[in-house]
């Protein structure tokens, strides 16, 4: 049980969630995206319980990733503008360099063009997560949340995603679900639950000092 937890979306900072498997980490995110609702305690933005928001207004300051990302039988431009019709290519391709992703579009066969097939067959998956990235950087989030983004991916593809993670905390504050060291290391603070709880929490310096539960 969190009984609250301030996330400041002006902060710039990155927050990482850890923890075995069943300990809550999922929870917390479902309750971040208000797909549950909190009967005890409350998730604070900017001093502000995330029940006073009303729903559009809301999720129009989330960006979220997740393990596993929607890809669909399009080119990569409409991929990242999904349902924004009006959206900029300028736009898109701001998102694109925030997302470390523009590099390997413009080498595609079409660049932003290219028909990337079923499920994005033709990307590599760390070039999907990218694409997920942009696709929610391009909505300039308040917040971005990524639940496993890096978990399925080989180290190569997830120090691209991990590079397009600190250039999006720059501007934005992240929270981050991962198993990884390398992907959470360098967070500004690092919550470690254990029994449904916070056991423990501050830098990846600080916790180790500590030889408790993260340790």
């Amino acid at each position: 049980v969190v009984n609250s937890y301030l996330i400041a979306s002006s902060g710039k900072r990155v927050t990482a969630i850890v923890g075995p498997s069943g300990y809550g980490k999922s929870t917390i995110i479902n309750l971040l995206l208000r797909l549950y609702t909190a009967e005890n305690g409350c998730i604070l933005i900017d001093g502000i319980d995330i029940s006073m928001y009303t729903d559009r207004s809301y999720l129009s300051m989330i960006g979220y990733v997740s393990q596993e990302t929607f890809i669909y039988n399009n080119s990569i431009l409409e991929n990242i503008r999904f349902d924004l019709e009006n959206c900029s290519k300028e736009k898109i391709i701001n998102a694109a360099k925030r997302a470390n992703a523009h590099d390997f579009i413009v080498k595609t066969q079409n660049g932003y063009n290219t028909i990337v097939g079923d499920a994005g067959i033709k990307l590599s998956g760390g070039q999907r997560q990218r694409i997920a990235i942009a696709r929610a950087m391009v909505r300039e989030p308040s917040i971005m949340v990524l639940d496993e983004a890096t978990s399925s991916l080989d180290n190569i593809s997830e120090k691209k995603v991990q590079e397009a993670i600190n250039k999006i905390s720059l501007n934005t504050t992240v929270v981050i679900v991962a198993h990884r060291l390398s992907t959470i290391r360098n967070a500004n603070n690092i919550l470690m639950l254990a029994d449904g709880i916070i056991k423990e929490q501050g830098t990846h310096e600080e916790l180790l000092e500590k030889k408790g539960v993260y340790y």
